[in-house]
C-alpha cells in the first residue's frame, strides 16, 4: 500500500546501441503496444549478441530463433531482433540457450547476421516487450538514456 518492501525489476539494454521508446518502433504491432510495453535498441555497427537484461528463465525460444521469451518473478519478457524477421525462418541467427535455462544478467542469449538481416530487406532494431504487463507489474518507469537500468517495473 505504501511502497516498502516492494519488488522492483531492473532491466538493461539487451544489445548495444541507439535505445528509443517502444513507440517509435517502424512496425504498428510493437508501436501500438499491441504486445505490451518495452523499448527498443538500434544494435550499434558490428553488435550481433542479444544478452539477458537481467536474472531470468528461458521459457520459449522458436524454432526461427529470432526472439526469446524469459520470466523472472513472472513477469514474462519478449526479446524480438528484426521486424518481420520470422519471415527469414533461422537463417541468420543462432540460439545459444533454449527453453528451461537459467540466465544471469547479461548472459548472451542469441547471435544475429545484421548483414543477412539488411540483404533480406528487413530491420535489425532489437525490442524488449514485457507482455504481461497489466498481470504482474504495478508500475513501470523508462530511463532511455541509460543502458543499465532502461526499465524499471514495480511488480504486484
Amino acid at each position: 500500500m505504501f511502497g516498502f518492501g516492494s519488488k522492483k525489476l531492473v532491466l538493461s539494454a539487451p544489445v548495444e546501441g541507439k535505445i528509443v521508446d517502444i513507440t517509435e518502433v517502424e512496425d504498428p504491432v510493437f508501436a501500438g503496444k499491441m504486445m505490451g510495453d518495452g523499448f527498443a535498441v538500434e544494435p550499434a555497427e558490428g553488435v550481433n549478441t542479444v544478452c539477458a537484461p537481467c536474472d531470468a528463465k528461458v521459457m520459449l525460444v522458436p524454432d526461427t530463433m529470432h526472439a526469446v521469451a524469459l520470466e523472472k518473478n513472472g513477469v514474462e519478457l519478449l526479446l524480438h531482433v528484426g521486424i518481420d524477421t520470422v519471415s527469414m525462418r533461422g537463417k541468420g541467427f543462432e540460439a545459444l540457450v533454449e527453453a528451461g535455462d537459467k540466465v544471469d544478467a547479461g548472459q548472451p542469449l542469441l547471435k544475429f547476421d545484421s548483414n543477412k538481416i539488411a540483404e533480406a530487406g528487413k530491420s535489425s532494431i532489437t525490442m524488449l516487450v514485457v507482455t504481461n504487463q497489466d498481470d504482474a507489474v504495478e508500475s513501470a518507469e523508462k530511463n532511455l538514456g541509460n543502458s543499465e537500468e532502461v526499465m524499471t517495473l514495480t511488480l504486484k
